[in-house]
């Protein structure tokens, strides 16, 4: 059970910051010291950092940018989420929220900021969250999450992969060969294969290198 918010109001929110971004690191720390007065109790740049934070301080809020490098950021806030369920969690990201807001919101997640979105924006996140309610851009909120269609430029039927078959597309697109993405993911390459036989289904692509081209134009207009 999460920490409630009456709690909360009696004394000053710990913070734990995590992004790989040293800019967007030092950022996030500052609006929380400066703006929101609440103590930063660590910063960390990895999956391993993170997790030494969460479990020595265990923070009232976490500000993480879940796709730490190549890793599934969705697994990686399911995780987070079931080992410290005191803890909110405020995902921050480039990722467009169309395709990842919905699912962070089910790994666990109390809300999803986009890194574009305003400092005001920020603050309001991260109010909403620490208050016990869920959080998404007013965009999102509007179109109701569940019912929100890909953006023009990337694929339309994107939305409609499981969160492992986006992470396999999205490593793809990142140009990384069945082999790698096997490793990266702790499973056999045979697996991805059919991971990559699901996508070419659902997205229409007649062949592995349709599949290649296209994860690479979804990756390069989503991934900036």
């Amino acid at each position: 059970m999460r920490a409630s918010s009456t709690a909360l109001s009696s004394r000053q929110p710990s913070v734990v910051i995590a992004d790989d971004s040293t800019v967007a690191r030092e950022g996030l720390a500052a609006i929380s010291q400066r703006d929101l007065g609440y103590g930063i109790s660590g910063l960390a740049t990895d999956e391993r950092t993170t997790r030494e934070l969460m479990e020595k301080h265990q923070p009232d809020l976490l500000i993480i940018e879940p796709f730490l490098g190549h890793h599934d950021g969705i697994f990686l806030l399911k995780q987070l989420a079931a080992h410290f369920p005191r803890t909110r969690i405020l995902a921050v990201s480039r990722r467009p929220e169309e395709i990842y807001a919905e699912r962070a919101l089910r790994a666990g997640a109390s809300g999803y900021w986009m890194k574009t979105s305003t400092r005001e924006e920020l603050i309001r996140a991260v109010d909403t969250v620490l208050a016990g309610e869920l959080y998404v851009s007013s965009r999102i909120a509007l179109r109701a999450v569940h019912e929100v269609v890909d953006r023009p430029a990337a694929h339309p039927h994107v939305p409609n992969l499981t969160d492992r078959e986006l992470h396999v597309f999205a490593l793809s697109g990142a140009g990384l060969g069945t082999s790698r993405i096997a490793q990266e993911l702790g499973i056999s390459p045979k697996t991805v294969e059919t991971y990559h036989e699901h996508i070419k289904l659902k997205l229409g692509y007649r062949d592995a290198g349709a599949l290649r081209r296209g994860a690479r134009e979804w990756f390069e207009l989503n991934h900036r």
